[in-house]
């Protein structure tokens, strides 16, 4: 558990689920200890005093299950951080990544904190706070592959991960390759590893923190297909997400984000 957590919140209180990707549900209840962000609100929540936040679970490092099968990562410290500066105790949901914008619009969320790009398609549903970090989308292949950069017009195999900004990439584009879906980016990855696949595209940070923490035979073809900006995703009208950007301009003001971003990444990558 990285070490943000045992300063960052007063108490926690950690659900046990047994790890199915992409039907379990994961409760992690953070007591948060009220901030400056911790004042009178019109934000709408399902339950007062309490956010709910969801994200894939299936995202290493941003959300993922450690070896005691509880929920961690950079975007549920980013979660647990903003929770506490709003004084609101912090409750978190995993579901396959396709099904977060679906479960927020069933009010089973309160927002998504899951490393979301907010795309003209997701804006017509939901509402997105100001961007949390920057990365850009990048084709990762094994070591001994030829490639140079990924070429559109190829007919290699891809992995991506379903309902993501890379798999809409590759239809947009017309890529008339083979694209494989997968709930998690991490198993595309590990299949191009075994050399199931060419390549697979997913986020610069995703895969070469793979490479560098699970020493995969890996490497980056050529550069960044294009530049992301994830934000936080929130119920259309919902003035919930002008507290969280309050609170998230709070925690990169008193250092708390660069806190978590150099524990995951070694830098600030706001």
């Amino acid at each position: 558990m990285k070490n943000f957590r045992h300063h960052a919140r007063a108490a926690a209180v950690v659900a046990a689920c047994a790890l199915a990707l992409t039907a379990c549900s994961a409760d992690d209840d953070v007591e948060a200890t009220p901030g400056e962000g911790g004042g009178e609100s019109d934000a709408q929540l399902i339950n007062d005093g309490e956010i709910v936040v969801a994200m894939s679970g299936e995202f290493k490092p941003f959300s993922h299950f450690d070896d005691g099968n509880n929920l961690t990562g950079f975007d549920y410290d980013i979660a647990a951080a903003i929770a506490d500066e709003m004084g609101l105790t912090l409750k978190t949901e995993t579901a396959a990544f396709a099904s977060l914008i679906q479960g927020l619009q069933s009010s089973r969320y309160d927002a998504l904190i899951a490393s979301m790009s907010p795309t003209e398609e997701r804006q017509e549903v939901v509402d997105f706070t100001e961007p949390y970090y920057t990365d850009g989308a990048s084709y990762f292949v094994p070591n001994d592959s030829d490639c140079e950069a990924f070429d559109i017009n190829s007919t290699v195999s891809v992995g991506v991960a379903n309902g993501t900004t890379y798999d809409q990439y590759l239809m947009d584009e017309g890529f008339e390759g083979e694209v494989v879906k997968f709930e998690s980016d991490i198993t595309a990855l590990e299949d191009t590893e075994a050399g199931r696949l060419d390549g697979t595209i997913t986020g610069k940070l995703v895969g070469l923190y793979q490479i560098k923490e699970a020493s995969r035979d890996l490497r980056e073809c050529g550069d960044s297909l294009y530049e992301e900006t994830p934000a936080i995703a929130v119920a259309k009208d919902n003035p919930l997400g002008e507290d969280i950007d309050d609170a998230l301009a709070a925690i990169k003001e008193n250092g708390t984000y660069a806190e978590i971003s150099t524990e995951w990444f070694g830098e600030d990558i706001s």
